[in-house]
């Protein structure tokens, strides 16, 4: 038992003192929140800056009207959309002139307004690049809802009236908690439950890899020999994946604390953040426990594969069935998030590999009764002594083999020998 606390305390303090923990430990929360919430800040930037429309109206009644129904703003307090009208034989006079404007950025699009727009004309809409969705549905909904009331108004109907009668009826989510009733929107839902999603996907992955690098390092520079004049392989082995968890325990409580930190900052300028973001303890400690269990069951084989690779290049090939069984579980768990209550959902968290990911998903979303949760931490206990025993037989003999990947017979063969 000394000898492995030896290692473990050497594994902890080689890999927590390093430049790549402490640069990790940072700039890890700022990545996961980037992959979550990037996306929309990016397209959200968008609307800081004014955009310039050529129209083109063949009806002569719409393009006056489109600073009325496109009467957004900037911070500034300018108009988002700025468009200037242009009479119809001009343009078909200068429609090469027009292109090359767009095309060189003077200006963000033309809007091409047909003279049957009233009956059943289609806008065409003409730009550099047509990939900004939300911008194109904001001007079809625009465009489209003046039409119809125009349309309406032709057919002696009052829109406003209809709009009234026909107005959609809003939904205010109530989530059962312990016979309680909680108000919970599916932006809290989402938000939280994605967070540490990714987190505990990353870390799993993460420090697997770190394992899987840590074995080909010191099998490829001859410490694993060394190593091994003082104990025997599966002491090593245990003290490795100890101490490699250890780090990642510790840079949880880090994260932690960054997080809480940064939680009573923004809500102090932001209360409604408050609201967004609420995390139970009870999440929090499953959410540990789930790493823990995650983080051996990956790391274990991670930690066979390295013993039967050379060089990364083997390992990189060998270690793709290994992330195939993260990476799965995680794709799933975006189907999972819609309905946790399915039988899918219950049946793959009890299943080995997919329980870290889709148990935590379903207790993060919907608390399953308490049994569910014993029953698939007891078989994910089961599973990872299972592992332990097969990686720790493949990894006494393939620490010492050097220059040939094994076979599945050789592999077969180093379980069984005794």
């Amino acid at each position: 038992m000394k000898k492995i606390l030896k290692i473990i305390k050497r594994e902890f303090l080689t890999k927590v003192f390093t430049k790549g923990f402490l640069i990790g430990t940072v700039l890890g929360p700022v990545f996961i929140l980037g992959i979550s919430f990037g996306p929309a800040y990016f397209m959200n930037l968008t609307s800081y800056k004014p955009l310039t429309f050529r129209v083109v109206d063949y009806s002569h009644r719409l393009a006056a009207k489109l600073p009325e129904i496109f009467p957004d703003t900037l911070k500034n307090g300018q108009p988002r959309f700025v468009f200037s009208e242009m009479n119809p034989r001009v343009y078909e006079q200068k429609k090469d002139a027009i292109r090359q404007e767009v095309e060189k950025g003077l200006i963000d699009a033309v809007l091409i307004i047909p003279e049957d727009i009233f009956e059943m004309g289609t806008v065409t809409y003409m730009a550099k690049s047509v990939s900004n969705i939300d911008l194109i549905q904001k001007l079809q909904s625009g465009i489209s809802s003046y039409v119809n009331n125009e349309r309406l108004r032709e057919a002696g109907l009052d829109p406003r009236l209809i709009k009234k009668l026909t107005g959609k009826v809003k939904i205010q989510t109530i989530k059962v908690v312990k016979g309680k009733e909680k108000k919970r929107g599916f932006s809290q839902e989402y938000i939280s439950s994605m967070m540490f999603l990714m987190i505990l996907y990353i870390t799993i992955i993460m420090y697997g890899s770190s394992i899987l690098r840590g074995v080909i390092e010191e099998k490829n520079s001859r410490i694993i020999e060394v190593l091994l004049s003082s104990t025997n392989s599966f002491q090593l082995m245990m003290g490795k994946l100890f101490g490699v968890g250890v780090v990642g325990l510790v840079q949880y409580l880090i994260w932690a604390g960054m997080g809480i930190a940064s939680f009573f900052i923004a809500s102090s300028s932001i209360p409604d953040i408050a609201e967004l973001i609420n995390i139970s303890p009870v999440t929090l400690v499953y959410f540990v426990l789930f790493f823990v269990i995650g983080f051996f069951t990956f790391s274990t084989l991670y930690m066979a594969v390295g013993a039967m690779s050379s060089d990364m290049q083997d390992a990189q090939s060998l270690s793709t069935p290994v992330t195939l069984l993260i990476v799965l579980p995680f794709i799933i768990s975006f189907m999972v998030i819609k309905d946790p209550t399915t039988h899918v959902s219950q049946i793959l968290s009890f299943v080995p590999f997919f329980t870290p990911l889709i148990m935590f998903l379903r207790i993060s979303l919907v608390m399953p009764p308490l049994w569910e949760i014993v029953t698939s931490l007891v078989v994910n206990i089961i599973t990872i002594i299972a592992l332990v025993w097969i990686s720790a037989r493949i990894y006494r003999v393939g620490i010492l083999m050097y220059g040939k990947r094994p076979t599945v017979p050789e592999i077969i063969r180093w379980i069984r020998y005794k």
